[in-house]
């Protein structure tokens, strides 16, 4: 899998558009990207999904444990373009009730835009190792 960070023209919001397939191979990079995003101030993410054409059980994961991760901390994640394949496994596996989605980049920067920047505490705290691997618990 690719993540590309691309302008989302809105201050606090980043834009980060993934390709390929979302597994085993990839999750602790997509986890560290995601909380690397948050600990440097920016506390809501779209991601663009348009060419993510696979997740996986671990991938899915990954992405609770994202999502997670931000609404505890004030945070907040949008899902925007999501490839057919990625659609139907998020409704099968009723993911879809959790997550935020959305048809359109421009939908999810239009209901994110009120999203203020602002300093996020470091989840790692003083001394800490970094975001915990795939198989930590819940609520690391």
């Amino acid at each position: 899998m690719e993540m590309r960070e691309r302008a989302s023209g809105i201050e606090g919001v980043r834009l980060l558009a993934l390709d390929g397939g979302l597994d085993h191979t990839n999750t602790d990079q997509f986890i560290e990207t995601m909380y690397r995003l948050l600990e440097e101030g920016s506390p809501c993410v779209v991601l663009d999904f348009e060419r993510l054409s696979y997740v996986s059980s671990w991938g899915l994961a990954s992405l609770v444990r994202v999502h997670h991760h931000y609404a505890t901390r004030g945070g907040r994640i949008a899902f925007a373009n999501l490839h057919t394949a990625v659609a139907t496994i998020l409704r099968l596996s009723h993911l879809d009730r959790l997550f935020d989605l959305y048809p359109t980049v421009a939908q999810a920067l239009k209901t994110l835009s009120k999203c203020p920047k602002r300093n996020v505490p470091n989840p790692k705290g003083a001394g800490g190792a970094g975001p915990p691997g795939p198989n930590a618990g819940p609520d690391a």
